[in-house]
């Protein structure tokens, strides 16, 4: 999956939770709500604000790139991206071409980005991606290239899978100054 141009993005975004909840008020005043979900996904309302020619045809070509709402990407959320010391295996042994999933302090899947993706061993230390581990950008797995015997955890900052969820508007403010507005909706990771 491609990443969002500017991640995480820059300043002026709105970010709505969704819980999806259903909420009953009676007559007697009583309340009774419930959701089916076990963590939230956000939408997020982005403003983008006096960009020049070049930053505006660049994000005009990354959503015609997705088909508008048609193609999910990788996105930023400028409020939650970084995990802190997130323990990702138990003390039992995983054998080489096992895994896991990738989740942040909350214990929500989550996609890392590799470039700032650290793993260390109980017992070794740092791990090296690729001769240790090899961490997927399309779901958050993280399969095992040797074989654990002691707790690993985990630092990095971390992607959430998303879509645009209303079509592009730009406008022109003044001559070669554009404005755009976008509407970006989160989606669950595709966990297989």
């Amino acid at each position: 999956m491609e990443i969002f141009p500017t991640s995480p993005v820059w300043a002026d975004i709105t970010r709505e939770v969704n819980w999806a909840e259903e909420v009953y008020r009676y007559d007697s005043g009583a309340r009774q709500g419930a959701t089916p979900w076990e963590r939230p996904l956000y939408t997020y309302n982005v403003r983008a604000r006096n960009f020049n020619e070049l930053k505006q045809n660049s994000l005009h070509v990354f959503v015609n790139s997705h088909k508008g709402m048609v193609t999910p990407f990788l996105f930023k959320d400028p409020y939650d991206y970084t995990a802190q010391a997130v323990t990702l295996g138990a003390t039992t042994a995983m054998g080489a071409g096992s895994g896991f999933y990738l989740t942040n302090e909350y214990g929500w899947a989550v996609i890392p980005d590799s470039a700032f993706l650290t793993i260390v061993d109980g017992r070794s230390g740092t791990l090296n991606s690729g001769s240790h581990y090899v961490a997927s950008l399309d779901n958050g797995w993280v399969e095992v290239q040797v074989a654990v015997s002691s707790v690993w955890t985990s630092s990095f900052e971390f992607f959430r899978k998303a879509a645009f969820a209303r079509k592009y508007t730009e406008q022109s403010n003044v001559w070669n100054n554009f404005s755009a507005t976008l509407v970006i909706e989160e989606l669950i990771p595709n966990v297989s």
